[in-house]
């Protein structure tokens, strides 16, 4: 009955606090965007369920680099350990995280490494919900996680979450007790308290925290504006493993990340897709029975954690303006409408508008046919972009484009924001138009530059210049 209490307390208490968090929205005025990250690990130290100090120290590091990677000053990364996270210390740091440190167009990353554990629900039957096992032995409830996460979208532009914990369903919670012969240990502790799975007998038969998990997120992607990816180191009926260099998952994640491995497609950026099969590859090779899961915005782009080294070219260029695509806000509309999308070279003249449906800053990129990026506005000849809601026609009369060539296809891209943006970390000016030549660095610093904050993004709109 104990375990129970809490679970409605912990419950109780984040139902006010999400009340409290929407009826602030719009309160504060806008502030430049910053990152912050959530670092918890527990070790489990001087109990049955230990778990290796040294790989739960690991996983601190490697989350710490990654959240740097991702541009999280240090002084914004709280790592929290062993028994500052009882039930009570974990629910505190989420809650502060959510309510007061994250404000608007903020980016969130947060990481979990620790025990995860299966508990019968109160829907009884062979019904069971899954949590993190804290510090004292408690259970932070992924339908509590879900309350959190919630709040961190209403203010957050991009929320990314790794958890290195079990998600053990069914037949998984009985091959969960021994260390494998390398000698790892499974992520899965049972919680001896009443009405747990460790009750005699008992079998959880349907894990409910990924389908509730999976709904939830799925309608605070499309109903919140923020980008949000939920990335698990195993399914929900399987256990996950530690070895004293630190979880598989999380050593999987930070070798893709570190060098940019999971770049799949070669556009300068890493998605969630790419993330989850480069690690999955990595997994797989190492023989370990686990499967990342991903929930969520499975194609936003990680720029804060991709291309980490190098300026190699990039071979998918226009795949680096899909990605930008795919992490806006899909709430802000921005239309782009190409008149005449093919263009006879040293002939044909460029024109077309865009449609805005709130006041802010709009900004023109292009993929040339010559293969290199541009920013066609603002530009040296017209640098007022700041421009009401409503049609705009380009190009303007201070300026013109004529297909110049070579023959082939170029693609366009509207962006919206509403502060001004500073692309000159990305591009350098050569003439009236801001350019780049694609590389992995070049294109992470558009990213970078594109994704700090809130922003709209029309389609990506194809044309072709002929002879």
């Amino acid at each position: 009955m104990k375990n129970a209490s809490r679970h409605r307390h912990l419950g109780r208490r984040l139902t006010g606090a999400l009340l409290l968090a929407a009826a602030a929205l719009g309160l504060h005025a806008p502030a430049r965007a910053e990152n912050h990250a959530l670092i918890m690990t527990i070790d489990y130290a001087g109990s049955r369920s230990e778990l290796f100090p040294a790989g739960l120290e690991a996983d601190g590091l490697m989350a710490s680099q990654m959240a740097e990677g991702m541009g999280v000053p240090r002084q914004n990364i709280i790592w929290l350990r062993n028994l500052q996270l009882t039930a009570r210390g974990m629910l505190d740091a989420l809650l502060d995280l959510a309510q007061n440190r994250v404000r608007e167009g903020d980016k969130v990353f947060v990481f979990y490494s620790g025990h995860g554990t299966q508990v019968r629900g109160p829907e009884g039957g062979s019904k069971c919900h899954e949590g993190m096992v804290t510090a004292d032995g408690d259970v932070f409830f992924d339908i509590d996680l879900q309350k959190v996460l919630q709040m961190l979208a209403d203010k957050a532009s991009q929320v990314v979450m790794l958890n290195n914990s079990c998600f053990s369903g069914g037949q998984a919670t009985k091959s969960a007790q021994s260390p494998r012969a390398d000698g790892a240990v499974p992520l899965f502790t049972r919680v001896s308290k009443a009405g747990s799975a460790a009750d005699a007998g008992y079998q959880c038969g349907d894990a409910v925290n990924m389908k509730a998990l999976t709904k939830s997120l799925g309608v605070v992607d499309t109903a919140k504006s923020a980008r949000m990816l939920y990335v698990a180191a195993a399914a929900d009926n399987e256990v996950g493993w530690m070895t004293r260099m630190g979880g598989v998952a999380t050593q999987a994640w930070a070798r893709c990340l570190q060098d940019g491995a999971a770049d799949g497609d070669r556009n300068g950026l890493i998605d969630g897709d790419e993330l989850r099969q480069c690690a999955q590859g990595i997994i797989n090779r190492g023989k370990a029975a686990q499967t990342v899961t991903l929930v969520g915005a499975s194609k936003l782009p990680l720029s804060f954690l991709g291309s980490q080294g190098g300026s190699a070219p990039v071979s998918n260029a226009a795949g680096a303006l899909e990605s930008l695509r795919a992490g806006a806000d899909p709430s802000i509309r921005v239309e782009l409408r190409v008149a005449n999308p093919r263009l006879q070279i040293k002939r044909d003249m460029l024109d077309f508008s865009v449609t805005l449906d709130r006041p802010g800053y709009l900004y023109l990129l292009h993929l040339g046919t010559d293969g290199q990026y541009y920013l066609l506005y603002p530009n040296e000849r017209d640098s007022a972009n700041k421009l009401p809601a409503g049609n705009h026609r380009f190009p303007r009369d201070s300026w013109a484009l004529q297909a110049q060539g070579p023959a082939g296809k170029g693609y366009f891209m509207a962006y919206w924001s509403a502060a001004p943006k500073d692309f000159s970390k990305a591009l350098s000016k050569d003439g009236p138009f801001a350019s780049a030549k694609p590389t992995t660095s070049s294109v992470r610093s558009l990213g970078v530059v594109a994704m700090d904050q809130r922003y709209g993004a029309s389609a990506v709109t194809e044309i072709s210049e002929v002879p």
